[in-house]
């Protein structure tokens, strides 16, 4: 069995923080035991034979370092066939001097299908570095514009989130759970939307986001929503020919996306409707949803043009036409439009 002191397993879908956890790593060695120690490579560009071989050769004692940090990028096996490979890893804890760190840094996510997996995880140091999900984003961003000097007003934070794609994730499920989630963005653009926001040294606030950050989906989107609330039809209607008019999809999953984006938008109106209903205040309704104040501040606002039966009613008609959408060859965009009559009457 593997002892978990000295190996680790890195992986996820945030390469960004995976990367600054590794970069952090080698400083911190550097400063306590010099560059000469740390060793990296990319197991991908070695067959079978030759990858244990280089793995031998980097966990041999030196003679120019007494401490070893070495990092594998991609080096666990892939296929069932690649036995030799699974069978001298889990031999390292004879090979492994107490006073190296041994890193398998992946860039795809271990394969759990494979019995070595699922047994080489249960005895290494593992982390998973998963991307921030929904409201955490939010909180992530105002971390990272913290870090940076001016900061970022939870306004601000909240329409970055929703201009990088932060509600247009896909998940898998399976018996209720969700076992697989794939967002549209990554930390990289984030972190250089940012960057460009706070060089003015100024707090970041909701109009340089508008003016600087272009939204993977058009404002229209959410355009739509504020008309719908406001019982705008008029609006309603321009709003969506706004977003169609810049679409570069095909009409119908157009019309499946912004379905989705509605539904998503008036589930949280009706969330802390029921919430606000049950007497909690603004400041325990964030607490509990992991929103930002402002995020709440602004949903409670809207939600004073609508009744919460009409929300119940608006998504379970859109529940309705995603089905017919997705099931038959109905006209999409006809039954929309007589969604946006129904609601903004």
């Amino acid at each position: 069995m593997l002892e978990k002191s000295n190996i680790y397993l890195f992986f996820g879908q945030d390469d960004f923080s995976l990367r600054r956890k590794v970069d952090a790593w080698k400083t911190e060695f550097v400063k306590k035991y010099g560059a000469g120690g740390i060793i990296f490579f990319d197991g991908q560009n070695f067959g079978e034979p030759q990858l244990i071989e280089k793995i031998k050769i980097e966990l041999s004692p030196s003679l120019f370092a007494s401490k070893k940090l070495i990092i594998i990028r991609d080096g666990l096996p892939r296929k069932a066939e690649q036995k030799d490979l699974g069978d001298f890893l889990f031999s390292l804890p004879d090979l492994v001097p107490a006073d190296y760190f041994l890193v398998f840094w992946e860039t795809q996510r271990p394969d759990k299908r494979l019995g070595f997996t699922k047994k080489f995880m249960a005895s290494v140091n593992v982390t998973e570095f998963e991307l921030p999900h929904g409201p955490a984003l939010n909180g992530w961003i105002k971390a990272m514009a913290k870090t940076m000097g001016p900061g970022i007003s939870d306004t601000a934070a909240d329409r970055l989130a929703q201009f990088l794609g932060r509600d247009l994730f896909e998940e898998k499920k399976f018996g209720g759970k969700v076992v697989e989630r794939k967002e549209v963005f990554d930390l990289w653009e984030v972190y250089a939307e940012l960057l460009k926001l706070s060089s003015s040294g100024q707090e970041i606030q909701a109009d340089a986001v508008s003016a600087l950050v272009k939204p993977k989906i058009p404002d229209s989107v959410f355009a739509l929503t504020d008309q719908i609330v406001a019982q705008n039809s008029q609006g309603a209607f321009q709003a969506m020919e706004n977003y169609l008019s810049t679409a570069t999809m095909e009409e119908k999953t157009t019309l499946i996306k912004v379905i989705g984006l509605l539904a998503e938008q008036f589930r949280s109106l009706l969330l802390v409707g029921l919430l606000q209903q049950s007497g909690q205040s603004n400041d325990q309704i964030a607490e509990r949803l992991g929103w930002s104040s402002g995020r709440v501040f602004v949903t409670a606002k809207n939600l004073k043009n609508i009744p919460l039966e009409k929300l119940k009613r608006l998504l379970s008609q859109l529940l309705l036409i995603d089905v017919r959408i997705k099931s038959s060859d109905t006209n999409a965009k006809l039954d929309l439009d007589l969604f946006l009559v129904r609601a903004t009457n």
